[in-house]
């Protein structure tokens, strides 16, 4: 780790020094997590897939791996039943969580009969869609995404045997969060990554789940104080009482300033085992810049002051990986020190779970140098900034987005405000008059877009004629990779490549 000068005249910071940086902090990230030197991002929904993360996992320098996306997961795996699971690793995968959890054993299958149709549903027939219900999900949305996340992590394990794999998760996405992280848990994954929104209660969660003791997630509903309303998930009454404590996975906190970070690190109870520091080119969700700056489409316009401090974070003390804009290239550290996340270069590699053709049209606008990726301040119905490339026949097309029927039929992403006794999930990428009448802002209707189901077409998983929504960072070394290698398209490999030099 980089060290950095403390005192007056080297470090930024007053007299008398935080407590944070005059203890020492304990590093229990394992050796295998801390030697990784770069690292693949959890993309989107299945962008960041099991093919992708595993082929970077293996690459020969053994200095890096990457994070399965978990987002969605339930609704992946329900929806990949539907088209068949034609090599049934699905299935195998569902046989080894009933190994590891006999008593759900009549429920897997129960569920999986349910979904799987031999032979692939037909090409214009909808998938039949989850229903996360009220303010906890029901039993069969818990198990199916607690054996989705197992599975995921399960045969990323088998195709990448003996390398550290981990998971991403969108904060954000409440509800059906702590039996995901349960899942990741059973599974054996080796870290948990979070960003978009609070992750100082992740690493008791963690703890707990692993021990299977019950678990305790304060829901966000606007009005009313924290923790008024909750998720509780007591593991014990789905797994039985049999199940032996399981390792804990590191945790990573995704986050974009130093003060966050060093505000982590000042407390046992909320400390990560490392962090992402991750600036305003990255792509996906990003917090909105400091001064609130746009430009005359409503985009926001990001500057140095968005910028974390990353001598401030390496004076913490705990390891951490740069991302946004860090897909140059650059030799492998000779010793150990911060590493790089990177998304957008691996995001459009043959490997990636992007849709075949959407990743082809990205690939020939960035090769003609015609792709533009704006900061949209009002796309992503959680209130995050979210980047959108603008491809022509996908939600950042203004004639497709004008055209989708608004509608809000998986709602991840719904805000969740009182209503009389109740409790309603608003997305105003809603239909406008259910989105207002439900006491919704009118000016948030305006640039919202469906990321639910814009990312499930993105990675070919869409209901038919459901637009997709492309998120991307910086795509300057896509172009530069395009280059070198004289083509459009390239393998996850010649991009592991490219990052370290070669």
């Amino acid at each position: 780790m980089t060290d950095v000068m403390v005192g007056r005249a080297g470090n930024p910071y007053p007299d008398p020094m935080p407590s944070y940086l005059t203890a020492a902090r304990p590093v229990t990230l394992p050796k295998a997590i801390l030697d990784l030197d770069v690292l693949v991002g959890g993309m989107g929904v299945e962008v960041s897939s099991l093919e992708l993360v595993t082929a970077v996992a293996r690459h020969p320098s053994g200095r890096m791996s990457g994070s399965l996306s978990a987002t969605a997961l339930a609704d992946v795996y329900t929806r990949r039943l539907q088209l068949g699971d034609p090599d049934g690793a699905i299935q195998e995968a569902f046989a080894a969580f009933v190994k590891l959890v006999p008593a759900l054993a009549a429920d897997v299958e129960r569920l999986t009969r349910a979904y799987l149709i031999p032979g692939g549903k037909a090409p214009d027939a909808p998938f039949k869609a989850l229903n996360i219900g009220g303010m906890t999900p029901p039993r069969d949305i818990q198990i199916l995404t607690i054996v989705s996340t197992f599975a995921h992590v399960w045969r990323a394990k088998k195709m990448a045997p003996g390398r550290p794999v981990g998971v991403n998760f969108l904060r954000k996405i409440e509800r059906p969060l702590l039996f995901g992280l349960y899942g990741a848990v059973l599974g054996g994954a080796d870290w948990v990554v979070m960003g978009a929104g609070d992750p100082s209660q992740i690493p008791g969660f963690l703890r707990r789940l692993a021990r299977h003791e019950v678990t305790e997630l304060p829901l966000q509903v606007a009005t009313v104080p924290l923790g008024q309303y909750k998720v509780r998930f007591d593991p014990r009454e789905l797994v039985g009482p049999a199940l032996a404590e399981m390792p804990t996975p590191a945790f990573l906190a995704i986050l974009s300033s130093h003060l966050q970070a060093q505000g982590l690190a000042a407390k046992d109870e909320t400390r990560p085992d490392g962090f992402v520091i991750e600036g305003p080119s990255a792509g996906g969700h990003n917090a909105p810049p400091a001064k609130k700056v746009r430009d005359e489409k409503g985009n926001y316009i990001y500057g140095p002051e968005d910028e974390a401090d990353l001598a401030a974070v390496a004076a913490i003390g705990l390891p951490y990986w740069a991302a946004g804009g860090r897909a140059q290239p650059r030799p492998l550290s000779t010793e150990r020190g911060p590493g790089r996340q990177v998304g957008t270069l691996f995001a459009l590699s043959a490997e990636s779970g992007m849709e075949p053709s959407l990743k082809r049209r990205a690939l020939e606008l960035i090769w003609r140098q015609r792709l533009e990726v704006v900061s949209g301040a009002n796309s992503s119905p959680s209130g995050y900034a979210f980047k959108v490339a603008m491809v022509p026949g996908t939600l950042g097309d203004p004639e497709v987005y004008a055209k989708r029927e608004r509608v809000c039929n998986l709602g991840h992403l719904r805000g969740l405000r009182p209503k009389g006794d109740a409790v309603v999930g608003l997305c105003p990428a809603d239909d406008t008059p259910i989105y207002t009448g439900s006491g919704g802002a009118a000016w948030r209707v305006q640039g919202a877009m469906c990321l639910c189901n814009g990312l499930m077409a993105a990675c070919g998983l869409g209901q038919p004629g459901e637009p997709a929504v492309l998120t991307l960072g910086e795509i300057a070394p896509v172009r530069e990779l395009q280059r070198k290698l004289r083509r459009m398209d390239y393998t996850a490999a010649q991009a592991a490549d490219y990052l370290i030099g070669l």
